[in-house]
């Protein structure tokens, strides 16, 4: 009697799960999976973007300055500070696109602050010599 009971219920158990594990999902159609694609493209542009406008506020704080004592003694000595970035590369030409339009915005900014500040920044009258 037990020997029929563990048998049938080994065979129940051996039938629940295979059709449990048949049963599957719904194939997904073209428009879900892009779907989440353009959402996944969406969190790391905004991570991207946080983390880039947090560097720029940054570099406006701290590099502006050093900047702008580098344009004031020559010109050709703010090139590197723009030269040193480098290029973002991705997978997903979408989110590549986007950062690095956000980089050159920033970098376009700090150019455009640099040259503000610089020409702010009061001018050294000549000292007259004595005598």
């Amino acid at each position: 009697m037990l020997l029929k009971v563990t048998l049938k219920f080994n065979i129940y158990c051996v039938i629940i799960l295979f059709c449990g594990c048949t049963a599957g999902e719904k194939p997904q159609t073209e428009q879900e999976i892009q779907d989440i694609k353009d959402s996944v493209s969406e969190a790391r542009i905004d991570s991207a973007y946080s983390a880039i406008k947090s560097q720029c506020d940054t570099l406006m704080v701290y590099q502006v300055p050093k900047m702008v004592d580098s344009f004031l003694k020559d010109a050709a000595l703010l090139q590197p500070f723009f030269d040193s970035t480098r290029l973002y590369s991705d997978a997903d030409k979408k989110v590549e696109k986007v950062i690095r339009q956000l980089q050159a915005d920033c970098d376009s900014s700090l150019q455009k602050e640099t040259y503000r500040r610089a020409l702010l920044r009061p001018k050294a009258k000549p000292v007259r010599r004595k005598k």
